[in-house]
């Protein structure tokens, strides 16, 4: 979303659509043109939400209001260049985590979303249906499952034997419980005290710097980690 939202950027690639998207397609061609049996996968934005005139895939004047219009163009313009993936997300963590990634808990410093965690999930859910259903034919990775904890397995199979979309991603989840796609493919489902429980330490542990994991699910090796990065430095 960098250059896709830089509507009031200077130069080739910022300000209207085709300078703005110009960047991704030309790194796609070029991709295509030196490995042309390469698979390619885009992590794609469906919409920013964040209040600014610089912002993607929300209505004009209505930052906070999803309008995928152009995302969907694009999504057509990259499958007609030859890419093979999507990965759809919304938001950004950077300044709303509650979009981007539901919780129940925020980061230290961080806010209290000021919605329940089921809008966001119900968000991405929408946003990753809308692009599946205008490229049927390039797989979609639909996110915003970890939230979901135990029902995150049940949710995707729905999602995907509506056609919502091709794949589903489990990002926090995957840190909490790593076996968690063995124990759906085994038919025992998820469990919940192997989930993720949103804390947003993980999180956390990013913005510290350090290596990240889950410090709920796998505390022996992370604790250790969160508790160094979390002190106070001695020459603070």
């Amino acid at each position: 979303s960098e250059l896709l939202a830089a509507k009031q950027r200077s130069g080739k690639y910022g300000g209207d659509y085709e300078h703005r998207t110009r960047l991704l397609k030309e790194i796609v061609q070029l991709v295509k043109g030196a490995v042309p049996d390469l698979g390619i996968a885009v992590r794609l934005n469906g919409t920013d939400l964040v209040a600014t005139d610089n912002t993607w895939g929300v209505a004009a004047g209505q930052p906070l209001q999803p309008d995928l219009s152009e995302p969907v163009r694009l999504a057509r313009e990259l499958a007609a260049l030859g890419v093979s993936l999507l990965n759809v997300t919304a938001g950004t963590p950077y300044y709303n985590p509650h979009v981007n990634r539901p919780y129940d808990q925020p980061v230290k410093n961080g806010y209290q979303a000021p919605e329940h965690p089921l809008v966001g999930v119900a968000r991405m859910f929408t946003v990753a249906t809308t692009i599946q259903e205008a490229v049927p034919k390039v797989p979609v990775v639909g996110t915003g499952y970890s939230w979901l904890r135990q029902f995150g397995g049940e949710a995707a199979a729905y999602n995907v034997s509506q056609g919502r979309h091709q794949l589903a991603g489990f990002g926090r989840q995957a840190f909490a419980y790593p076996d968690f796609a063995r124990d759906l493919l085994n038919g025992d489902g998820l469990r919940l005290e192997k989930s993720c429980t949103t804390c947003s330490k993980c999180s956390q542990l990013m913005q510290f710097g350090v290596t990240t994991g889950c410090v709920v699910r796998d505390a022996k090796v992370y604790a250790p980690i969160f508790q160094k990065a979390a002190s106070p430095k001695e020459d603070e």
